[in-house]
């Protein structure tokens, strides 16, 4: 009895081992015949060239080679030889290794000659009836990612001329395999035609609907848009209310109106944020904040800052108010600050109220208004009270990708300030700042910026030295100290001047995923002309530094030099602060 067991138990692992044997049998797939980047394409359609699983038997080879000539068919079809065939010989190979020899015969690539539209729903005379119709025009592509590209576009341009519940059908291809071209069949459902309705919004429980409604691109009762409505969704989110936005069209009634469904979730009202900064020239800084959205529940934002360094302490407090209307914003806000630099100690405090309006999609932006201010100055060369009356003007060019590390994009603005009072002069002044992103992944960054400024109407004895341009540090021309580029009185302090020219230019590079690497070089100079001197000596910092990347923004740390460095500069100049410097 033992003696038949034994038996039984070795042979059932010898069937074991000749079954896994044959499980692992080895095999390659050959593609042959097909055009250049198509077998690529055919391999990715093709189960066996997977390898995923295993075919023990010639037999079991074929059956699946039988199953991937469908899907080669059909992916020679969607890269528009219509004409193609293939076929397929399982052949023993060298080593017990059986090769499947797929031998494809593509035929001429089709051109599309025509292309007609169909819609397979009872409609409206008025329904697009081909291309030309929105304004499109085929390439005459034959393959399947083409042909779906267009007739998508075509079903956007159903949805922007108001029919919000087309949908595509299906499309297919008429050939003439022996002209070698074909018709392309888009068919669709247009559904109803429809103007745009009432707004229904649901889950603002804090946000009251008139604000919504006065936010809305389009006017009641004209012909629905879809790319008005993402407009519309692209408004709700930049009021920064929101977590979630949906929007959609409702089902049109009789009349042919469509409902507008928004349905959102809303944001905390609230928001407390601290930061904090560190640099040899300025010292440590920190910064705590309070924002209040929807103060009053038609987008309203109230916004405290309390900021501490060494150089300067302040308190900030604002308040905008949207007008969807304008569309833009009115401000009105107060702040005091203490300065205490080299250059000055200044104690002032100052009331704003203005207008915001926003061009061109929110790329431009305009800001007008009045303001009062009152300083008490005191520097090496004076010690006075100062009140002036001011109209602050400025235009803002942004095209920027982010906030704290842009990495395309450019920012440019210009702004006016005419002064009265104590004395009468006016500031102008121009920034640019941009940068390009390239090489592998977009690893790479080449970013640069100016800044000219100039004083009019006023010598520069005679403008309070608050009022007066400096350059130096961190956010102006690293490896110098705090305002200490351009001209030092008897004292060695910072004398200011008129005007200012300064320029950057950084490349950076990311060597990990959240590791950036960076080497830079500042120029700056201030003059007592009125106009930027560009015969002034120019100051040179140079230096590198990381920025490590974490869910809040880059942590910048920097280390410069002063090229042009005199005796009462340091010999170098660390930097640590939030964000890239532009």
């Amino acid at each position: 009895m033992t003696a038949i067991l034994r038996r039984a138990m070795a042979g059932a692992a010898a069937t074991a081992m000749m079954m896994a044997a044959a499980a692992a049998a080895p095999y390659e797939t050959v593609f042959e015949g097909a055009p250049n980047g198509l077998a690529d394409k055919l391999r990715m359609v093709s189960a066996l060239a997977a390898g995923k699983r295993a075919y023990p038997t010639a037999t079991a080879l074929r059956r699946a080679a039988r199953e991937d000539l469908k899907a080669i068919e059909n992916a020679l079809e969607a890269a528009g030889y219509y004409a193609g065939s293939a076929r397929f010989e399982v052949v023993d190979g060298a080593k017990g290794v059986r090769r499947v020899v797929f031998t494809i015969e593509p035929g001429p690539k089709f051109r599309i000659e025509a292309y007609r539209i169909v819609y397979e729903d009872a409609g409206e005379a008025e329904r697009p009836a081909d291309l030309a119709a929105l304004g499109l025009k085929g390439d005459g592509a034959g393959d399947g990612a083409s042909l779906k590209a267009l007739q998508e576009r075509f079903l956007s341009g159903l949805w922007d001329r108001g029919f919000p519940a087309a949908r595509i059908v299906s499309r297919h291809v008429e050939a003439d395999m022996a002209a070698g071209t074909g018709v392309a069949v888009f068919r669709f459902e247009s559904g109803p035609r429809a103007r745009f309705g009432a707004i229904e919004l649901s889950g603002a429980d804090e946000t009251a609907p008139v604000y919504v409604e006065k936010l809305r691109t389009w006017t009641p009762g004209e012909p629905f848009d879809r790319s008005k409505l993402i407009a519309f969704r692209d408004r709700l989110a930049k009021t920064g209310l929101f977590n979630s936005i949906d929007v959609a069209p409702g089902a049109p009634d009789e009349s042919g109106a469509a409902p507008i469904l928004v349905t959102v979730v809303e944001r905390k009202r609230r928001t407390i944020g601290v930061g904090a900064s560190y640099s040899t020239s300025e010292g440590p800084g920190g910064r705590l904040f309070f924002e209040y959205r929807n103060a009053f529940h038609r987008g309203e934002r109230a916004f405290i800052e309390l900021k501490g360094a060494e150089i300067e302490q302040s308190l900030k407090a604002d308040l905008a108010k949207p007008l969807p209307d304008f569309p833009g914003a009115a401000f009105f806000g107060f702040a005091f600050t203490n300065e205490t630099t080299d250059a000055f100690n200044a104690r002032t405090a100052q009331i704003e109220s203005g207008l915001v309006k926003r061009w061109l999609d929110d790329r431009l932006e305009t800001r007008g208004g009045v303001a009062l201010e009152t300083s008490g100055v005191r520097s090496a060369s004076d010690d006075q009270r100062t009140y002036f009356f001011s109209m602050p003007l400025s235009a803002t060019w942004n095209t920027e990708n982010d906030l704290l590390n842009p990495t395309r994009g450019a920012r440019a603005s210009l702004s006016v300030t005419p002064y009265t009072g104590s004395d009468h002069f006016t500031r102008a002044e121009i920034a640019v700042r941009s940068r390009v992103a390239f090489g592998p992944d977009d690893r790479l960054t080449a970013a640069a910026r100016a800044r000219l400024g100039a004083t009019l109407g006023s010598s520069l004895a005679g403008l309070p030295a608050n009022k007066r341009y400096y350059a130096g540090g961190g956010a102006s021309v690293r490896g110098y100290d705090f305002q200490a580029v351009g001209p030092l009185d008897a004292e060695g302090d910072p004398v200011g001047g008129r005007s200012v020219i300064e320029g950057a230019f950084e490349a950076r590079a990311r060597v990990l995923k959240n590791l950036q690497i960076a080497g830079f070089l500042d120029a700056g100079s201030v003059s007592s002309q009125a106009f930027p001197d560009f015969n002034e000596k120019f100051f040179l910092g140079a230096g590198g530094g990381v920025r490590y990347f974490t869910p809040v923004g880059p942590i910048r740390v920097d280390v410069a030099v002063p090229l042009d460095g005199r005796e009462s500069d340091r010999a170098w100049q660390l930097y640590i602060s939030l964000g890239q410097p532009f």
